[in-house]
């Protein structure tokens, strides 16, 4: 009986307990193509492409520009959980499975899953809203940072399960019902406000400033035209400390100047945020093995001198701000904290649905085995599951895998949210 798989029935039930507990991402995109998730495995990258809005002519003569696509690289993780269980039940008794196996393993495996996302994503944004206490202020603040760069799509709120009690306390009946959203986040979804469905969202990520670096800097390639005027930075996602402390993943800094270009291409006055961000990324070590690792990074930004829209931007500031900054080939800026040091935030997010990815490896038939040893759940949630009993003793060591790619693609879909504890 050695490698025998579980019946498909075991799989769905795990699957939907794993789904219904990562509200995080629910209802998001697949935005990797077929031909990028085909093939890959554990360690692999993943790659996606942002287009340009390129520009508008006035009149009647066309002038071509080139297009400008960004790529967007993310890697297949694998979260699994193993354990020993008693042959007898494991095999035969599907109640006891629920109970024993379901319940437990399922619910721990989907939040380790969801906290590594959310880690991952969570400050994924070019812009915040920063307050002293929770309030409705916070909610409507954070929606209308999105309205101002013109971002569509249903929008849904992630606070901690604290902070919307305590709004909830001072006025739970400006929360609109929605028959569609409670149908998604279920036990989760708190109502609609300010244009965004409000999710109770557990495990949301504490942010403590404590020793962070209060000067980092930025540096890049200044781009110049034919005839030397300056016209943009070449893309960057490095960030430099100071050496008077940690840049820390979810610490946000500001450059004064530096403005959002929205996804149209058109250049907004609200005030590019630079986050520093936790990523995954993978390598092989000196044998050949993959290797997982954390690297603090900020998503790329793109920058363009005010008015000349060189590449695809998504931040703009003045020529002159750039040649006073300017040295040699490169520019250097430094960052000015958002926070105050030596303090605790509770951190949120409002961001679009549509933003975060959510793609899965699709596994193939294991040689010799039947399809029982895959178990998909309303076609979200994908798990591998093995058992592998042993006879003599009466207990089966069995494994469930789940592998995923799940990546904000677009920062300016996101507002990241912190309230001081």
């Amino acid at each position: 009986m050695a490698g025998q798989f579980t019946n498909r029935k075991k799989l769905i039930m795990l699957a939907s307990a794993v789904a219904e507990k990562m509200p995080y991402i629910k209802n998001a995109t697949s935005l990797f193509s077929e031909g990028e998730i085909a093939r890959k495995k554990y360690g692999h990258a993943m790659h996606g492409y942002l287009p340009d809005a390129g520009s508008v002519s006035a009149g009647l003569v066309a002038h071509p520009d080139k297009a400008h696509q960004v790529e967007i690289t993310a890697y297949i993780d694998n979260f699994n959980t193993a354990a020993e269980v008693d042959l007898w039940d494991e095999l035969l008794n599907i109640e006891d499975f629920k109970k024993e196996i379901v319940d437990k393993k399922a619910g721990k495996l989907a939040r380790e899953v969801q906290k590594s996302i959310m880690k991952q994503n969570m400050f994924r944004s070019n812009q915040v809203i920063v307050k002293s206490a929770f309030g409705f202020d916070l909610l409507s603040e954070a929606n209308s940072a999105l309205e101002e760069l013109n971002v569509d799509g249903d929008k849904v709120d992630f606070q901690s399960p604290t902070g919307f009690g305590k709004i909830a306390n001072s006025g739970l009946a400006k929360f609109i019902p929605s028959e569609k959203m409670n149908d998604i986040y279920e036990d989760s979804y708190l109502g609609q406000y300010a244009g965004a469905a409000c999710v109770n969202l557990p495990g949301c990520p504490i942010v403590d400033t404590t020793g962070m670096d209060a000067a980092p800097t930025i540096t890049a390639e200044v781009v110049k035209d034919a005839s030397n005027n300056i016209i943009g930075i070449k893309p960057f996602k490095a960030i430099t400390g100071s050496g008077t402390g940690s840049v820390i993943a979810g610490v946000p800094y500001k450059l004064s100047g530096l403005k959002i270009v929205d996804e149209g291409g058109i250049e907004s006055e609200q005030d590019y945020i630079v986050i520093p961000v936790s990523e995954v990324v993978y390598g092989e070590d000196a044998n050949g093995d993959i290797v997982r690792s954390e690297v603090v990074t900020i998503p790329e930004i793109r920058v363009t001198a005010t008015g000349k829209a060189y590449g695809n931007p998504n931040a703009h500031i003045a020529a002159s701000a750039i040649s006073a900054a300017l040295s040699g080939d490169d520019v250097t800026f430094t960052l000015t904290p958002v926070l105050t040091a030596g303090k605790q935030y509770q951190a949120g997010q409002v961001r679009t649905v549509k933003s975060l990815s959510w793609d899965q490896y699709r596994f193939q038939d294991l040689p010799a085995a039947k399809q029982e040893n895959v178990g998909t759940y309303d076609g979200v949630m994908t798990l591998k599951m093995q058992s592998a009993p042993e006879v003599l003793n009466g207990v089966a060591f069995f494994r469930i895998d789940l592998p995923f790619c799940s990546k904000l693609w677009e920062p300016r879909q996101s507002v990241t949210t912190y309230v001081e504890l």
